[in-house]
């Protein structure tokens, strides 16, 4: 699926620093994300694991601040229980 990133959603995404893609789980998916963004159109290609994995993470490890950043990126074009 192909969805389209406004500006401010990418912004929230671009949060995470790059350079932690390997200090876990959920910090190797935003920074996986960030590197599937086209930064000129701000379309992100996103297979069904990877809606999977999303939604995982936003509701299913507890709470460390990365659930709302998902919800606030994915939220408009995933839906509120972000492809669930």
């Amino acid at each position: 699926m192909l969805i389209e990133l406004k500006p401010n959603e990418i912004e929230v995404l671009d949060r995470q620093d790059s350079n932690s893609e390997s200090d876990g789980g959920w910090q190797g998916l935003l920074v996986y994300l960030q590197k599937g963004v086209n930064r000129v159109t701000g379309e992100i290609a996103l297979n069904a694991p990877d809606v999977a994995r999303i939604a995982r993470y936003a509701f299913d490890y507890g709470r460390g601040g990365w659930e709302s950043r998902l919800k606030t990126i994915f939220g408009r074009t995933l839906g509120p229980n972000l492809g669930r």
